[in-house]
């Protein structure tokens, strides 16, 4: 009996010491997460404010309020900084649209509606000013805007196979880009009108193309 004791305990505290090492783990990965996504904030906004070519590491670590070294130890170089911004803004665009093809994955125009309700969502929430930003250092960085043209192939595959008529389905793509497009450039303001337009287009969609 005191043996089934002694060995209830060792594995209650084998327990306890598991939970603490992953709580451990997941507390340092989700400050470090914060602290990446503060650079990168930061990087994007000296950029719009200043041009990519007065941006130095000192400025972007002074306005994420870290240490040059806190810095360097995420990202070696502006080139590696530049090149996470690009990945994250595309990653962060899939996760909308995966997560709006759980909310309705099938029928018709399945993922055309998941792909013009994230560009709406990115829209709306501000989210653009990062890419605005990006889009400053293609010229110099061409390995960069390859990212975005995979991103783009691949999403261009998803859409051709959604179902849909090409008349149709390129309305909507082509919408999505302009109003996107439209607001990284900051010439006009697209969010009072967006939703609606994307909207009628989307129920247009369920209809037929009606």
């Amino acid at each position: 009996m005191r043996s089934r004791v002694m060995f209830f305990e060792m594995d209650c505290q084998n327990q306890m010491q598991m939970l603490f090492c992953c709580y451990t783990v997941w507390t340092v990965r989700g400050e470090r997460m914060k602290t990446q996504d503060r650079i990168l904030d930061a990087a994007a906004k000296l950029i719009l404010e200043e041009g990519v070519s007065n941006v130095t590491l000192e400025k972007i670590a002074k306005r994420a309020e870290i240490s040059k070294g806190g810095l360097l130890y995420h990202y070696r170089t502006k080139e590696s900084l530049y090149q996470e911004m690009n990945l994250t803004a595309i990653r962060e665009f899939e996760e909308t649209i995966d997560r709006y093809l759980k909310e309705k994955p099938n029928g018709r125009g399945a993922y055309t509606r998941a792909y013009a309700l994230a560009t709406l969502e990115d829209i709306q929430k501000g989210a653009i000013h990062r890419s605005s930003a990006l889009i400053s250092i293609f010229s110099d960085h061409p390995e960069i805007l390859e990212l975005w043209k995979e991103g783009y192939s691949r999403w261009q595959q998803q859409l051709e196979q959604d179902g849909l008529e090409w008349e149709e389905m390129a309305t909507i793509r082509f919408v999505c880009d302009g109003l996107w497009f439209n607001e990284m450039s900051g010439m006009t303001s697209t969010s009072a009108f967006a939703a609606e337009l994307m909207h009628r287009l989307l129920d247009r969609m369920d209809k037929g193309g009606k």
